[in-house]
């Protein structure tokens, strides 16, 4: 199952449950003193990978657990040993999950950085009371850095913005497992630059552009069901998604061949997938369907993770549509749009038919397809950031005047055979030419 940041945090409380049940058995109080050494180089970890808190407080902590640590070579303690190593284990997977390249808000950054701060001092003041009251049971005298950290008294808090860092794997099952896979598959066909097709990318424009949409209908559903307040956020996902539909719109006269089987089938997958969850025949699901298996805050986080997943696909887009435009690899131009002078050459090419060939170095054909995805990926930079806020905002009451149609949607085809140029005009996307003929494989 995909975990967020959240999720670990209350496992972490009820880890510190279980421990504060234990007892320290006579001959192991240097096994304790050793865990207690890891727990605190772990912690170090965890406030590293987080944003920075400027307050003396957490600099203290920081010089605390140093003085505390094992070297950063020390091999791990083997089992068993007490309560202390599922602290440990818990902190360090909260410390990986927020090294994981997250886009929001300054305002949710600094949040969840004061709240892993004020957590994870709580966390080690009852570890170290707890090893404090063992310590005095045995007649052991903790050591004086455990007294200290006992001493700390903060109250911990869990803001909503601790969701946007989540980890997910490409078995979870539902929509987090289908983005998961269709990440990879849109990755892996898109940054091999002898491999990479117009297919591809057209359709993770055009999955991209769902992305947006699906996102978009979550939180104005959420919004109409009155328990989320999504703010004003939804134009700007409308304004990216729009973008992305025009970066999957290619014109007739350029082409760039090949296969895509992995990253077509990852795409009807989640398609299908989306469909499942938020779609009732063409249109989307009402509130009360939507919000009928999953709370809405659940599906926010869900739709959040998806358009991180975008933005790191659509900084793909970019990089490969930039090496198209300006690298060794070209797209392939219309014969008719590359005129050259009447020679012996240009003769025998005639003679050989070609109706393709590759872009001259100097047109730059692809400058046009590049700009698009550069601007949808700034556009969609832009919106992502609002949506996990939604789920901490409090619940208002609705106005008047509300749009019934705010977002142009993406059909989603279950057939992974169709075409990128078909599933774009299924997104609204009318190219201005007929289709030309593609290069025959």
């Amino acid at each position: 199952m995909a975990t967020s940041a959240l999720d670990l945090l209350i496992a972490l409380d009820a880890r510190l449950d279980d421990l504060e049940t234990a007892t320290i058995i006579p001959g192991s109080v240097e096994r304790v003193r050793q865990e207690w050494r890891a727990l605190a180089r772990t912690s170090l970890r965890l406030l590293q990978a987080r944003r920075r808190h400027p307050n003396d407080g957490a600099q203290r902590l920081g010089l605390l657990l140093v003085s505390i640590a094992d070297e950063p070579d020390a091999r791990p303690l083997p089992a068993p040993g007490t309560g202390l190593m599922a602290i440990t284990t818990t902190i360090g997977c909260i410390a990986e999950v927020m090294r994981i390249p997250t886009v929001t808000t300054p305002t949710a950054r600094t949040r969840a950085g004061e709240a892993l701060g004020t957590n994870l001092e709580a966390a080690l003041a009852r570890a170290a009371r707890w090893t404090q009251r063992g310590f005095e049971a045995l007649d052991c005298r903790p050591d004086p850095q455990i007294i200290r950290l006992g001493g700390l008294q903060p109250a911990p808090t869990t803001p909503a913005a601790l969701r946007a860092w989540r980890i997910i794997g490409p078995t979870d099952p539902g929509i987090d497992g289908a983005i998961a896979r269709w990440e990879a598959a849109a990755t892996d066909a898109i940054t091999k630059p002898r491999l990479v097709t117009q297919h591809a990318l057209q359709l993770a424009a055009a999955d991209i552009a769902l992305l947006c949409a699906a996102a978009n209908a979550i939180t104005d559903h959420a919004n109409q069901s009155r328990q989320i307040y999504a703010g004003e956020a939804g134009g700007a996902r409308t304004t990216a998604g729009s973008a992305w539909r025009q970066a999957a719109r290619w014109p007739s006269h350029l082409r760039l061949g090949g296969r895509s089987t992995q990253l077509r089938h990852a795409s009807a997958d989640l398609r299908e997938r989306l469909d499942d969850a938020l779609r009732t025949g063409s249109d989307w699901k009402p509130p009360a369907e939507m919000f009928a298996d999953t709370p809405p805050e659940q599906l926010v986080t869900v739709a959040h993770s998806g358009l991180q997943s975008a933005i790191r696909v659509g900084h793909q887009v970019v990089a490969a549509l930039d090496g198209l435009t300006r690298g060794a690899s070209r797209v392939w131009l219309d014969a008719s749009h590359t005129p050259m002078p009447k020679h012996s050459v240009q003769e025998a090419l005639d003679g050989l038919r070609y109706d393709w060939r590759p872009d001259p170095a100097a047109f730059h054909s692809a400058e046009t397809l590049h700009h698009n995805a550069s601007n949808a990926l700034a556009r969609l930079v832009g919106a992502t950031p609002h949506v996990i806020e939604a789920v901490d905002c409090p619940s208002l009451p609705l106005l008047g005047g509300r749009d019934d149609s705010p977002w142009e949607t993406v059909s989603a085809p279950l057939d992974p055979l169709r075409t990128a140029q078909e599933r774009a005009k299924l997104a609204a996307i009318v190219p201005s030419e007929q289709p030309a003929r593609a290069i025959s494989r």
